[in-house]
């Protein structure tokens, strides 16, 4: 244990140290939660960024060291077990919260970023031509264009064939005087058989052409994705959404759905930071960035990149948490442990019993 100061000359008396050591715990829980606290707090704040500003960048990031730490400390499995459960926890809340929202999701994009999305929403080359034919490729969309088409023809026929359709020669037919309802009957029964044959032909027809057509809608999208009618199709789908509430965009988000993103989540994140490449390529990129401003300080780099860190602003907001840990049962029991210490040894020195 760490003595204190011996007072050789003057011996105080044990009931003076008692006094002392109880005036000596009360100042110390005054002081360390007072104004003055407060804006020492403040002060070293600002003192301690001052120094880091000054510190040349290098040495504050160390490639080695950063990566590693991030890799190997963020991947072990304490990290996993309370960054996962409070994540999970968090997501659970803030989905509930948001079924429970009858605001739209507009209520949270302003207009001047509503205007950089659309600025977005503008670029020809917004989803990548490669990704646009792999949806088109896919044997879903030949089935919706197949589906669609034969429900187009056979619905053409019905209605717009002139030979079957009842503005066509049906209605001419009866109003004929003699004959037309016998023409019609025999015609009804054509039909039948003309039917029965046509509906394979179309099925063979849309087997290619409903391939062919995908193919064919795939070059379109990419070819005209500039286009102001695809720019504003696209610019519609998102005014929609700017409409919709937070409870309905959220609404098929039940708790196996959570569960499913939650694990996805977690899956890879763990594959990230355990892979051997994730290292490697967090130290090219701190290197990087180290390599093109070696010589200097955190200050003129936070500078040259537009950064003004408020850091007196940071200190006023972290103090309320500070000034409530200072207060608590733990902190006060350890400054009576300190000054009792303290005044132990002096009450020892000064010959008194303790």
């Amino acid at each position: 244990m760490l003595s204190p100061l011996r007072m050789s000359e003057t011996r105080l008396p044990r009931h003076v140290l008692d006094d002392l050591e109880r005036e000596h715990v009360s100042f110390l829980q005054q002081r360390l939660v007072s104004p003055e606290t407060r804006r020492d707090w403040i002060r070293g704040w600002r003192a301690a960024y001052e120094q880091l500003a000054g510190t040349p960048l290098h040495k504050v990031l160390d490639a080695g060291t950063i990566a590693a730490l991030l890799r190997h400390r963020l991947a072990t499995e304490t990290a996993r077990s309370t960054i996962a459960p409070i994540a999970r926890e968090v997501h659970r809340h803030v989905v509930a919260a948001l079924q429970e929202h009858d605001g739209g999701l507009g209520e949270y994009v302003p207009e001047d970023a509503r205007r950089a999305i659309d600025a977005i929403l503008e670029k020809r080359d917004l989803l990548p031509e490669s990704l646009v034919r792999k949806v088109f490729e896919q044997q879903a969309v030949e089935d919706v264009l197949h589906d669609t088409l034969y429900d187009a023809i056979t619905q053409f026929n019905t209605t717009v064939n002139p030979f079957f359709a009842e503005w066509g020669l049906p209605a001419i037919l009866r109003r004929m005087p003699i004959g037309g309802s016998m023409i019609l009957s025999s015609m009804e029964a054509m039909r039948g058989e003309f039917d029965k044959r046509l509906e394979p032909e179309i099925r063979r027809f849309l087997t290619v052409f409903s391939r062919r057509a995908r193919v064919e809608l795939a070059e379109l999208v990419v070819q005209r994705g500039g286009d102001p009618k695809f720019v504003e199709l696209r610019k519609n789908l998102l005014a929609f959404l700017y409409t919709q509430s937070l409870r309905d965009l959220t609404s098929g988000i039940d708790g196996d759905t959570a569960r499913h993103v939650e694990h996805a989540a977690h899956s890879i994140v763990s594959s990230a930071l355990t892979r051997d490449d994730t290292e490697q390529r967090l130290r090219a990129v701190i290197e990087l960035l180290v390599r093109s401003d070696r010589n200097r300080t955190v200050g003129q780099w936070l500078a040259g990149i537009g950064a003004a860190p408020d850091v007196e602003a940071w200190a006023e907001a972290v103090w309320p948490r500070v000034e409530q840990l200072l207060r608590s049962g733990p902190v006060t029991n350890l400054l009576v442990q300190i000054t009792s210490e303290f005044y132990a040894a002096l009450k020892a020195d000064s010959g008194d019993s303790v």
